[in-house]
């Protein structure tokens, strides 16, 4: 996790987004960190998991991303 992400929950898109999703062992290689403009991060609670599987944590960063294009406001909203 690179210091300078923004959490999930706080809205962190800006304009037109491009992802790469990290591998679930090493996470994202130095060359690949180095073409991206920002990172993301999310959320986790309790001392159980260690991370989320790379396809849940697309869905997760896309559904945010598509709530967040629309101009729907789902900060603090429950599911």
């Amino acid at each position: 996790i690179d210091p300078s992400s923004v959490n999930l929950e706080n809205e962190p898109f800006k304009t037109s987004t491009a992802f790469m999703m990290g591998n679930e062992g090493q996470g994202m290689t130095p060359k690949q960190m180095s073409v991206c403009d920002g990172f993301v991060r999310i959320s986790q609670y309790g001392g159980g998991t260690a991370s989320l599987n790379v396809s849940v944590a697309a869905g997760l960063v896309l559904h945010r991303f598509f709530h967040w294009s629309r101009g729907d406001d789902v900060v603090g909203q429950a599911s």
